[in-house]
């Protein structure tokens, strides 16, 4: 079974001393990893040694990171593990915050030591950072570039932790320091950095400057999360305990009951019996092994929160304004990384209950030739939903937008497209939704109904049906809540809470009666667009016409419209052109598709708009019109209309001849 996440015994949870992951003792000439993760350096070569290998497909041998398992590969293969070690940068603010005259290593002059020689130390130089003697401190007066150091007494505790301030290194260029920060792109920056990318960003400032102006409240709210977090994450791994020895003692009770049953039964039936226990504890050991993985990596998250509130706490108390400020930034970078190879895993899906409905083993036997085997009932942990929570509080962002940043720093006229999932549909269907990461509904006109798609396999399969009492056409979200749903009704618009859990259900929330009748609808971010066969409109948020009506002849059975997650844009098909307006109606921009028939479109998380040609492809079109693609759609015949995942993760496409497919962006 996995440790608990309080550590082993001796080891206080609360303890404010910077410990290394892999030996728990303090940390000692502490190296750090790329993502952040310290170590003693004797302990992180050791694990080189051991660990560090190149696959057969790998140029480069690497290793994973013991706390998060994030890929780091060495600079060639000929290095050494020492030299590795050695080579990786060394943490100067748990340094700086760890000198204690009474340890060994700051007892004697460091200065002097290299020369041979052991002098008591009496005097710490913040600047070399080492333990340095009288005379050591002397020859800092009268050598001009050592005279600026700042020089303490080792006897004067207090005045040692005090007023921490180091200059970080830049984890790309070596030898430079982090100077300046880019709210554009919310990085950290040296000089090279900034010259090579970000130069044109407008808001670009020293981080001194940053930090003068931060809100240190913000830190203490964060200290407050860390506290709450590693207590909720604490009670998980109790639940844990509990889930395994309530699962061991249920397969203990069937194991006895289906051995006195067999007692009763004649001898010829052992084999079948035995043969039967060993699916069943194969069984088991899988359900206890996930449970024990997910155990595992919830210990290691432990690991990243406890020392990022351990330094953030040393930090916030002694630091300056801007270590402060960039300690807040890499901690909260560290946390949300590792959690995205969290949610990356799939092992949360636990064994709940086991159950056992037929004993009649031989009746089993004489029918089947076998023991029916024990069930098993799962259920999915909550620890990702509790993590991602705090994660969402200490980021001030949702999960969807979280997800959705993640997507935006790709070059979305360059991703490509795999299928995940198909189904066919009973009737030609024109209007889709995403109300979860495996659930789609689809607005079917005959019969009027409102049908939800499980597509978690590769072939779909209708899971609920909500019968309408008129026709439904458009759908769309408000904002970021997938489970909050607009369906238009033509006169009237439908708005439902959807429910995703075992069941789909769906709750009505109220109606929205029109002056104008709307067939298809999508919602942006200042305001609504919908269209009927003829007209389109600019709409409020409760679908309120507040610019005048625009004409159009639309392309296809059906209108369609698309409103930008990311900007107040709106886009629809005129004939064989795709037009791009403001939310005042203003014509931005309007580019001619050549290629095939224009029906369905949405933009996608640059502004880009994805066109579907009513044929097995699609037109990608950059936002400006300046260059296009087009994109060949494996199980589609004839495109109709694409929707986008709220998380721009995934991609649905209607096909023409009754049938859909669900596509990764990757």
């Amino acid at each position: 079974m996995a440790e608990s996440l309080t550590g082993p015994p001796g080891v206080n949870p609360v303890d404010d001393t910077i410990r290394c992951p892999i030996c728990l003792e303090e940390v000692r000439n502490p190296k750090y990893l790329p993502c952040f993760h310290t170590f003693c350096e004797t302990c992180i070569q050791t694990f080189i040694s051991s660990t560090a290998a190149r696959k057969d497909n790998e140029t480069l041998k690497a290793i994973e990171c013991p706390v998060c398992r994030k890929r780091i590969e060495a600079t060639n293969n000929d290095i050494t593990s020492e030299e590795w070690a050695l080579a990786l940068p060394q943490n100067k603010l748990i340094v700086s915050m760890s000198v204690d005259p009474k340890k060994e290593e700051h007892k004697v002059c460091m200065f002097c030591k290299r020369s041979d020689k052991s002098v008591i130390a009496k005097h710490w130089c913040k600047s070399c950072m080492e333990s340095i003697c009288d005379e050591c401190k002397f020859i800092h007066s009268y050598v001009p570039s050592l005279q600026e150091h700042k020089i303490l007494s080792l006897s004067d505790a207090q005045e040692l932790k005090n007023d921490i301030e180091v200059d970080e290194p830049c984890s790309v260029h070596k030898g430079k320091l982090l100077e300046v920060y880019c709210t554009n792109h919310d990085k950290l920056c040296c000089s090279i950095c900034f010259a090579t990318e970000h130069r044109m960003c407008k808001q670009v400032q020293a981080i001194e400057d940053v930090a003068a102006g931060m809100n240190l409240g913000i830190v203490q709210t964060k200290l407050t999360l860390f506290k709450d977090l590693l207590e909720s994450l604490e009670n998980l791994q109790e639940e844990y305990k509990d889930k395994a020895t309530a699962l061991n003692s249920r397969k203990q009770e069937i194991v006895s009951s289906t051995e006195k049953k067999v007692e009763e039964i004649k001898l010829q039936i052992d084999k079948t019996h035995a043969l039967w226990l060993k699916r069943f504890e194969q069984k088991h050991t899988d359900s206890i092994g996930n449970i024990e993985i997910a155990s595992d990596e919830i210990k290691r998250f432990v690991t990243t929160v406890r020392n990022a509130n351990t330094l953030l706490q040393t930090v916030q108390e002694n630091g300056s304004a801007k270590q402060i400020f960039i300690s807040n930034h890499k901690m909260g970078f560290q946390i949300l990384e590792h959690l995205n190879r969290l949610w990356a895993l799939d092992i949360w899906d636990f064994v709940r209950d086991y159950n056992q409905r037929d004993t009649d083993f031989l009746h089993q036997v004489y029918n089947e030739g076998r023991f029916q085997d024990a069930s098993s009932s799962e259920v999915r942990s909550t620890a990702l939903q509790k993590i991602s929570t705090f994660a969402s509080l200490l980021s001030d962002k949702t999960e969807v937008v979280r997800r959705r940043e993640i997507m935006c720093r790709k070059d979305w006229m360059k991703v490509n497209f795999e299928k995940i999932s198909e189904m066919d549909l009973p009737t030609m269907v024109y209007y889709g939704l995403f109300i979860s990461d495996t659930k789609v509904i689809m607005s079917m006109e005959s019969p009027p109904s409102l049908q939800a798609y499980d597509i978690s396999d590769a072939v779909g399969k209708c899971v609920h049906t909500h019968s309408c009492q008129a026709t439904p056409y458009g759908l769309c979200q408000s904002g970021d809540c997938m489970d909050k749903v607009y369906v238009s009704f033509e006169d009237y618009i439908d708005y439902y809470q959807v429910k995703v859990a075992e069941n789909v259900t769906f709750i009505k929330l109220g109606t929205f009666h029109l002056k104008e009748p709307m067939l298809a609808i999508s919602y942006g971010t200042a305001a609504a667009s919908s269209a009927t066969n003829s007209t389109r409109m600019i709409c409020s948020s409760d679908f309120s016409v507040i610019n005048h009506s625009s004409s159009y002849r639309k392309g296809g059975s059906r209108p369609f419209v698309s409103s930008s997650l990311r900007s107040d844009r709106h886009c629809f098909v005129r004939e064989s052109e795709v037009v791009v307006v403001d939310q005042n109606n203003k014509e931005i921009f309007q580019s001619s598709v050549t290629r095939g028939s224009p029906r369905g479109l949405t933009f996608d998380l640059q502004d880009n708009i994805l066109i579907c040609l009513k044929n097995s492809k699609i037109q990608q079109i950059r936002d400006g019109g300046t260059e296009s693609r087009v994109i060949n759609l494996p199980g589609i015949g004839n495109s109709y209309n694409v929707v986008l995942h709220p998380t721009g993760e995934k991609m649905l496409m209607l096909d023409n001849y009754s049938k859909c497919c669900v596509y990764k962006v990757s």
